[in-house]
């Protein structure tokens, strides 16, 4: 997919409503209409107008949208069979309705997003474990995270911990889009410039690079496309996480208003989302009291299920918190617009969870409550261990997080440097990598990126004794 020739803050137009002649088509998922429609209504418009550009993104948002839905409710369900043969149709509706695939109905009939049963099999899978004979769903007995608990306990008892991790990181541009002779740039995801941070050290790479120290931290080649080229940075950085001993009746009166205010398109504060915070916090007065609240709401009612990518989603809050699903990323992302209108400071952490058989990408949220200055929140990791059963990872998800994750986005729709020219896969996060031509920018579909975790070193005596 080629991506438009916007410039990054052009994301905002996505904050302006659409003619309800286009959206008569969105809502019943027409995607053919709507883009006919779309393509009537353009040549009216002054092309460099906002108006203009919120119809151009929604007819990408549409046709992302037609190839994304793919998956009738026959071919799901026979793919989970495979491994669960007790799963029935019934089931499946059961494991629908729990918010654990997302889906589109069109004409009548269900459609379920491409990555569907990756996410029942991941997410829903403590429940197609436990069926009976009929497929009928069954409780099920405690599912603890015991390698993070164990981690957090030590944490909890020596005060710190820290690990050393060698990563390498890479992205190759497929053939069918690969323009041999022609200049290509390149960003790479890079460990942020954080307090969890604070060592990093670029090891080797297949270019010279230009390491920024932008909040979308990444490592930028620049070069003639080769044949058959692969990118790639190997880095070593230490991740250092201190524990957090929160005491709710030790919060400061006066609180900071940083980090309280709007970021369109998504961090936006709709009457919808202003109503539901409200109701969420009722009389609580204390920051860290009513932070809690939100959490508890969104790890209780909220069930992880991968959703279409985030450009093809014009306000994420209000649609998860609507829908009652959300990844990592969308979930956070609730969090963090829940909070701020009730005036608590909240931003957004990313990049990927690495470690021993840890390799992903992964999203997060901090708040800022004084005296204790910024605290990590995990929405995922908390919903999780309501599903497992897991009480003392929901505990420590609100406060203190496991040293296995890596930071390259310290917050939500920042700008790379040097600034690409075309708009990004993602314009809101930065963990898989970017590329593009000096005319052309490369959108989903064009590249292969991926990554490896060389080593884990604990490292923690090193941070103690300093």
């Amino acid at each position: 997919m080629k991506m438009p020739e916007f410039a990054e803050r052009d994301v905002l137009c996505l904050a302006l409503e659409l003619p309800e002649s286009v959206k008569k088509y969105r809502d019943k998922y027409d995607f053919v209409g709507e883009i006919a429609e779309i393509d009537a209504l353009l040549p009216r418009l002054e092309p460099s107008s906002d108006e203009a550009k919120r119809l151009v993104f929604e007819k990408l948002i549409a046709k992302g949208l037609a190839d994304d839905y793919h998956i009738d409710e026959e071919t799901l369900l026979a793919k989970i069979q495979e491994k669960f043969p007790r799963c029935t149709r019934e089931t499946l509706k059961k494991l629908t309705e729990m918010n654990y695939a997302d889906h589109i109905i069109k004409n009548g009939k269900i459609y379920y997003q491409n990555d569907a049963k990756r996410n029942l099999l991941g997410a829903a899978r403590v429940f197609l474990e436990h069926l009976d004979e009929q497929g009928n769903i069954c409780p099920h007995e405690p599912r603890p995270d015991n390698f993070r608990n164990e981690i957090f306990l030590s944490l909890k008892e020596k005060g710190l911990c820290a690990y050393r991790f060698t990563v390498k990181v890479k992205l190759k541009i497929k053939e069918e889009f690969a323009r041999v002779g022609e200049e290509v740039t390149v960003h790479i995801p890079y460990p942020a410039i954080c307090d969890a941070q604070p060592y990093s050290e670029l090891l080797e790479s297949s270019h010279p690079v230009y390491i920024s120290e932008a909040g979308h931290r990444t490592a930028c080649i620049k070069t003639v496309l080769k044949e058959d080229e692969e990118f790639f940075v190997t880095f070593k950085f230490d991740r250092v996480v201190k524990y957090i001993d929160l005491d709710y009746e030790k919060v400061d009166a006066e609180q900071p208003t940083f980090y309280t205010e709007e970021a369109l398109p998504h961090i936006r504060f709709t009457p919808y989302l202003v109503e539901l915070a409200e109701s969420i916090r009722g009389e609580e007065k204390n920051p860290l009291k009513a932070a809690r609240r939100v959490y508890d709401y969104i790890t209780e009612n909220i069930n992880y299920s991968y959703l279409r990518d985030y450009l093809y989603i014009d306000q994420i809050p209000e649609y998860v918190l609507k829908n009652g699903k959300g990844d990592c990323g969308a979930q956070a992302l609730s969090f963090i617009t829940l909070c701020r209108i009730l005036k608590i400071p909240a931003r957004w952490e990313s990049g990927l969870r690495v470690g021993p058989n840890i390799n992903s990408i992964h999203d997060w949220a901090q708040i800022y409550v004084a005296p204790y200055g910024w605290i990590p929140v995990d929405l995922t990791d908390g919903g999780g261990a309501r599903r497992n059963l897991d009480p003392l990872k929901r505990e420590y998800s609100f406060g203190n997080i496991d040293p296995f994750r890596m930071t390259a986005c310290n917050d939500f729709q920042l700008g790379f440097d040097p600034p690409k020219k075309f708009m990004r896969c993602d314009p809101y996060d930065n963990q898989l990598g970017e590329a593009e031509y000096n005319d052309y920018g490369l959108g989903f579909g064009t590249m292969i990126r991926g990554k490896e975790i060389l080593s884990v070193e604990d490292v923690s005596e090193l941070y103690r004794k300093q």
